[in-house]
């Protein structure tokens, strides 16, 4: 049949009219558009004439494409035979209707000038799949419709829900639900929807799955310290673990005989040789987690109950011992494997002691040496820190953490450690990670000494803008000085139950004393690679964690409002510091405010699933 004037024909799986025809076809579609199109690029559906473009399926007969099949079994059709049989008669609807059941009919399939009816088993597998399918439409729809009214159950529509915890999570490139509701896509929104709805519950935190860190208990045998290592026993001296309330994992200790000052660190790296399973397992990790609801220890909780220093009457330990002279200066420095005696202490339980042996002797010992690392050009950054706590019920405690002198004499005995292990390590050409800092630029440095010129009040000020100026820290196999530390080298040895390269640093160093071979400078780095790919998503987990729980802190608190300073501008917006929470924000600057100003905020708003919060200014303090 060739296509005329006026004919039905189909063009691109569309029905068409053809309008005129000569050396080209010029065809009416739906809607109104015409195409000029070769007579190649069509098929005839009908004859016609049709007068005018017909409503195709308005006014159709329902037809009877099963009896249609039956009758036609083992046959092959045309298409203008199976319209005839299907809808008792050849007009441009029943074509059209005709050419609708190939594909989109269990019975028929093919192409319109070669029709084939299709077999029984599989209509039969079709039809039951076509089932399925209009099944699971309807379930969806009327999730849908319960959705709306929030009536949902978790358990139950844990398939649905899905959707949006994947999409809310990053890992799909779009939500279902989301898009069904009329919601913009993003996942900050399926977050919100999920809190709107009740899918999860307001506390939930998102962020460190969104980061993919790990969040399961390492669960794996450890090995054992051989018992036939020589050990130095200094039972005779008692130290001291001194850390924050509730410390699950203590690996430092620290302890004065009056002639040597000691800083003990527990011998995890016996326990866990390198390239062993163990070691693997703790190089994924590559540091615990510490977040506001729950910690993620990078070893078996076994590993901190066994070596834990101050969990039992005696710990093995790698101890780095300071030899000082009646002059207060150090003479000698050398590392031992050792058997302690620890005893536990909390930083408020030790700051009351600060007057009393041994702890006076250690802080007069840890005192001068915070002072050489001030005259080497340390820069020292003091800005309000909060310990963010959430407990079984749920209740968020944000405590301000104090400046403690037992704090500031275990800071500077942990970088006392640290420092002389690594000029041990680089006299000895023993490959570790070497922590290494750039000095500031001098830019910033000269704009931090003039605003140390202002009144205390903008101490604030100073502090923020110093830490800014600093360079970030990187770790390397070079020994380079840190000059933030102002320190002449710098590698961490005192956390190996908490961190990667303190294992590794810690390994290395046990190896040497006792003679065994240690890593090489390829082993060592595929290590620090590891570690660093690591560690960013986990302190972006820690912060952002950190982030979260203050926001909902305050979403529970409508009406607060606080102290804070001022400690940058631009133009019209503000950084602002509230020292209660340690929290840093962006406020619209409506009145006048100088650098370093107290200022009263009041919360607008905290908005847990974007991450953001609005304060206003109640009141110019100063």
């Amino acid at each position: 049949m060739k296509p005329t004037k006026d004919s039905l024909v189909l063009y691109k799986q569309t029905p068409a009219l053809v309008s005129s025809a000569g050396d080209k076809l010029d065809i009416l579609l739906p809607g109104g558009t015409t195409r000029s199109v070769r007579e190649k690029d069509v098929f005839p559906l009908h004859p016609g004439p049709v007068p005018r473009f017909p409503e195709l399926e308005e006014g159709a007969p329902e037809g009877q494409p099963e009896e249609a099949w039956e009758l036609l079994q083992g046959e092959t059709p045309s298409l203008q035979e199976l319209a005839e049989l299907v809808y008792g008669e050849y007009t441009p609807s029943s074509s059209w209707l005709a050419f609708k059941l190939l594909n989109r009919s269990p019975w028929f399939r093919g192409t319109p000038d070669a029709v084939e009816v299709v077999d029984a088993e599989t209509v039969a597998v079709r039809i039951k799949a076509d089932q399925l399918k209009a099944d699971a439409e309807q379930r969806w729809e009327d999730f849908l419709r319960r959705f709306r009214q929030g009536d949902i159950d978790r358990e139950a529509d844990e398939l649905y829900l899905r959707d949006l915890e994947m999409y809310a999570l990053g890992r799909s490139k779009g939500s279902r639900i989301l898009k069904a509701i009329g919601k913009i896509q993003s996942p900050e929104n399926a977050h919100r929807v999920m809190m709107a709805k009740g899918v999860k519950d307001p506390e939930w935190n998102p962020h460190p799955l969104r980061l993919d860190v790990p969040l399961d208990i390492p669960d794996y045998s450890l090995g054992e310290i051989s018992g036939d290592e020589e050990r130095l026993d200094l039972t005779d001296t008692e130290a001291f673990a001194i850390d924050d309330e509730g410390n699950q994992d203590p690996d430092d200790a620290v302890a004065w005989d009056g002639t040597r000052f000691w800083v003990h660190v527990a011998d995890v790296s016996g326990l866990i040789p390198a390239g062993s399973d163990a070691d693997e397992a703790a190089r994924e990790r590559a540091s615990s987690l510490y977040l506001p609801e729950r910690t993620v220890p990078m070893l078996p909780p076994e590993a901190a109950a066994e070596l834990g220093l101050g969990l039992h009457e005696t710990s093995p330990a790698l101890s780095y011992a300071f030899e000082i002279g009646e002059d207060g200066e150090l003479n000698d420095f050398s590392i031992h494997l050792t058997k302690v005696r620890v005893t536990r202490l909390t930083y408020k339980q030790a700051d009351k002691r600060m007057d009393e042996e041994p702890f006076a002797g250690m802080k007069k010992i840890t005192d001068s040496f915070r002072s050489r690392r001030k005259t080497a050009g340390a820069v020292s950054i003091s800005l309000p820190e909060v310990k963010i706590h959430v407990d079984g019920e749920r209740e968020i405690h944000i405590t301000p953490l104090p400046e403690l002198a037992s704090r500031e004499m275990i800071t500077e005995a942990m970088l006392m450690a640290g420092s002389h292990a690594a000029l041990w390590c680089r006299d000895k050409n023993i490959p570790i990670p070497f922590a290494v800092q750039e000095r500031s630029d001098d830019v910033v440095a000269d704009a931090v000494d003039d605003a140390a010129d202002l009144p205390e009040k903008h101490d604030y000020v100073v502090q923020f803008n110093r830490r800014r100026g600093m360079k970030r820290s990187r770790t390397t196999l070079e020994c380079s000085p840190h000059a933030g530390l102002g320190l002449e080298a710098y590698t961490r040895v005192t956390s190996p139950l908490r961190r990667y390269p303190d294992l590794i640093a810690s390994r290395q160093i046990r190896s040497f004393i006792l003679g065994r071979e240690i890593e090489d400078e390829e082993s060592v780095l595929t290590g620090l690679a590891a570690f660093e790919s690591r560690i960013g998503s986990l302190i972006q987990s820690e912060r952002r964690s950190n982030l979260f729980w203050k926001l909902q802190w305050l979403k529970r608190r409508p009406d607060w409002s606080g102290e804070a300073f001022l400690v940058d501008r631009r133009e019209r917006q503000g950084y602002f510091l509230i020292p209660e929470i340690a929290l840093e924000t962006r406020v619209a600057l409506k009145k006048d405010v100088i650098p370093g100003g107290r200022v009263i905020l009041k919360l607008k708003e905290a908005d847990i699933a974007e991450s953001t919060v609005l304060f206003v200014i109640k009141e110019v303090l100063d």
